[in-house]
């Protein structure tokens, strides 16, 4: 099963990172605002350029979330690792991108930038396109044989804007007992 990783963000506290800070801060190092916004599509590292501007745990509002997750999802296509949960994967993750640390609430939290990608299955996926520009994706999968060899990964059909994986890492986070993560079967869902 190929699953869209999403923060589930009903139960848990969710990240609040200054975007804007972080792109002025380390946007410059990159080559300018522009490859700063462009970092997931173009797959692009940050460790050279990464400072740690700080983040915190905040409430939706409307919601009465209380818990901070052990794993969630920043901008797409990233996780963000508590301690414990840093410990626990980091070994299978490391080799798939590159860990950026992060204050959040006097911890050192891990974001993980995923490099790993994978080729989305043309025989299933679908751009959706209007006027020659791409808007979206109206369908999308994968061979089960590049989601059982990839534990996590993203895809460029969607832009990079995403992260995905199979049974084989959803086991790892049900067996560590990881809190914060949505494994979608929808691939299309936004949560």
């Amino acid at each position: 099963m190929t699953y869209k990783i999403s923060f589930d963000y009903i139960n848990f506290l969710n990240l609040d990172l200054d975007m804007k800070k972080l792109m002025f801060t380390i946007g410059k190092s990159l080559g300018g605002m522009k490859a700063f916004k462009n970092y997931c599509w173009d797959n692009k590292s940050l460790a050279d350029a990464w400072q740690d501007i700080g983040a915190a745990f905040v409430k939706v509002e409307g919601l009465d979330q209380t818990e901070k997750p052990d794993i969630t999802i920043w901008n797409g296509a990233n996780f963000v690792l508590s301690p414990k949960a840093y410990d626990l994967l980091a070994e299978q993750l490391s080799p798939l991108g590159e860990f950026l640390p992060i204050t959040i609430d006097g911890q050192t939290y891990q974001i993980f930038n995923c490099l790993n990608t994978v080729e989305a299955d043309k025989n299933v996926s679908e751009a959706e396109i209007s006027d020659d520009l791409w808007m979206g994706v109206k369908s999308l999968g994968f061979k089960k044989e590049d989601v059982e060899n990839n534990l996590v990964f993203k895809t460029r059909f969607d832009r990079c804007g995403a992260l995905y994986c199979g049974d084989q890492f959803r086991n790892l986070v049900k067996i560590f007992k990881l809190k914060g993560l949505n494994f979608n079967e929808d691939l299309l869902t936004s949560f």
